[in-house]
């Protein structure tokens, strides 16, 4: 089975890596596509999987993407005809959706962003199946599958990952130290246009307050002004969920690192009123996440709730009981969809 995938946002490399392994370990062959942003390319070459670039950004704006789109498309297909493609898969792609209406192919792909309009519209329009957790927000149709997970435990799974205490000498600390971990969003991604995040005084009020509680680590998109270099972390990206797994809390804009301290037990505060039905079921079920939705009022209710956090001495023990029971609801999701391609295949 010759299997496409498309790479176009570091988080899908996050959360592939391990199918396209289990795929290439039962005889499969599986090409990567690579449309660059955010050096997704680079967590790639940690992971020592082989990809073609065909794209060299996702563009900034509507005029932009629109011209992306179309040339991007193109080069999906020629790839996609060149492999001899049985079928393909990944995140929400118009330029994968289109690909596998061209060459009559089956598109599975994997949706949890129900702001993600045009990619879903593609998606939706052209795809197979479109994958989703349980309590995603929208009615997709008869393509729609819900599933038992969550987009993060494709590579956070006890059956995947285990964090390593060494790993926090890169930061210069050890296993048992107070830390949060903040993560700031450039806000130009598609869905994003329309929104934005903290102003950089507000982002030092933030880091400035978790600081009472230990160290503050920073993880941001865009460039910030010097004053936060000491606050900002430079380490491989194969090495920064398990530094994250150790924080007591995360704080900030984005959803995706947000999830990520969630299914390894670590409490998140979300900055943001773009929460989705993956983040409203981590936060009203398993009671991990915590969404601060008014922008006006945003600085005051995150202080505030960061000190509800962390005065308890226990945060991050119950952060940990919290997590079994999530891990007992979801599935492997890894080994399930490389078993439903191969059904589907046959």
């Amino acid at each position: 089975m010759n299997v496409l995938i498309s790479i176009s946002h570091p988080a899908w490399v996050h959360q592939f890596h391990n199918i396209i392994w289990l795929l290439e370990e039962r005889g499969h062959n599986v090409k990567v596509l690579v449309v660059k942003k955010d050096r997704n390319w680079e967590i790639l070459d940690e992971y020592k999987i082989t990809y073609t670039i065909v794209g060299n950004s996702t563009g900034k704006n509507k005029i932009e993407k629109a011209f992306i789109l179309v040339t991007s498309t193109f080069r999906h297909w020629i790839e996609a005809v060149k492999f001899k493609t049985d079928v393909l898969i990944g995140r929400p792609s118009p330029m994968m959706a289109m690909t596998a209406f061209l060459i009559g192919k089956k598109n599975i792909a994997y949706c949890d962003t129900e702001r993600s309009v045009e990619s879903l519209f593609f998606s939706k329009l052209f795809s197979y199946k479109l994958l989703t957790p349980m309590l995603y927000r929208k009615d997709l149709g008869k393509k729609q599958m819900r599933i038992e997970t969550f987009k993060e435990l494709f590579y956070l799974h006890p059956h995947y990952f285990k964090p390593n205490p060494k790993d926090l000498e890169l930061v210069g600390m050890k296993e048992g130290d107070n830390f949060s971990f903040i993560r700031f969003v450039a806000w130009n991604a598609s869905h994003d246009l329309g929104h934005k995040g903290f102003t950089n005084e507000q982002k030092m009020e933030i880091i400035k307050h978790l600081e009472k509680y230990g160290k503050v680590l920073v993880s941001s998109e865009e460039v910030l002004p010097k004053e936060f270099d000491k606050y900002i972390i430079k380490v491989p990206h194969t090495k920064l969920h398990s530094i994250m797994s150790y924080a007591q809390l995360f704080v900030g804009d984005g959803l995706t690192m947000g999830a990520e301290c969630v299914v390894m037990g670590v409490h998140a505060i979300f900055t943001s009123e773009l929460s989705s039905g993956a983040s409203d079921e981590m936060e009203n079920r398993y009671d991990l996440m915590y969404s601060i939705t008014d922008r006006e009022h945003m600085v005051e209710k995150t202080k505030a709730k960061i000190d509800e956090l962390l005065k308890d001495p226990k945060i991050v023990e119950k952060g940990h009981a919290k997590l079994k029971k999530l891990l007992e609801d979801k599935k492997d999701v890894n080994k399930w969809w490389v078993d439903y391609l191969e059904e589907e295949m046959k």
